[in-house]
């Protein structure tokens, strides 16, 4: 391995490490109601899997997750699911994202995908499982709430990649 190889290597792991610990920081942060909180650890999410892809994107949720269990214990306690939810948003990141062209359409079907299949799904079976709760009643209630943040997801991406676009962080 040459020296602009290495070098390659230490920035792309230097940028994914940054990201990473971006992720844990800004996914401490929400603004809204209790019932309608939304947080903004998306962003952070997106950008990994769309400058990393889904393999990459995997890792980095398994180990941000990990890093904000341990910096900030939650008050539940730790639980495998949402380290699982962690990885599987990445993948769905990184494959919908990763060398594509960034479009309002695109980032439209990506946010679907995520809250569907890992918010309104995935983090519903967890909170049922640590709560027992009925899954039915839990998935109706947290489906009003999803739907309603599919679009404020989509524009908020939408405005992040736009930026980087005019600022020449995309390709």
């Amino acid at each position: 391995m040459d020296k602009l190889q290495l070098s390659k290597k230490v920035f792309g792991l230097t940028w994914l490490a940054m990201l990473i610990a971006l992720q844990v920081i800004v996914g401490r942060f929400h603004v809204g109601p209790s019932f309608l909180k939304i947080g903004f650890g998306f962003i952070v999410t997106a950008l990994i899997g769309y400058y990393f892809g889904p393999i990459k994107s995997i890792g980095a949720g398994f180990i941000s997750d990990i890093l904000a269990n341990v910096l900030f214990p939650p008050q539940g306690g730790f639980f495998w699911g949402f380290t699982l939810s962690a990885m599987v948003t990445g993948f769905i990141y990184g494959q919908l994202l990763y060398q594509k062209q960034i479009t309002w359409q695109r980032l439209l079907v990506v946010n679907i995908v995520v809250i569907l299949v890992v918010n309104l799904l995935l983090n519903t079976i967890w909170v049922c499982v640590l709560g027992k709760l009925p899954f039915l009643q839990m998935l109706l209630l947290r489906g009003v709430k999803e739907l309603i943040f599919i679009p404020i997801q989509t524009i908020m991406l939408w405005l992040v990649f736009r930026w980087l676009k005019q600022h020449s962080f995309l390709e």
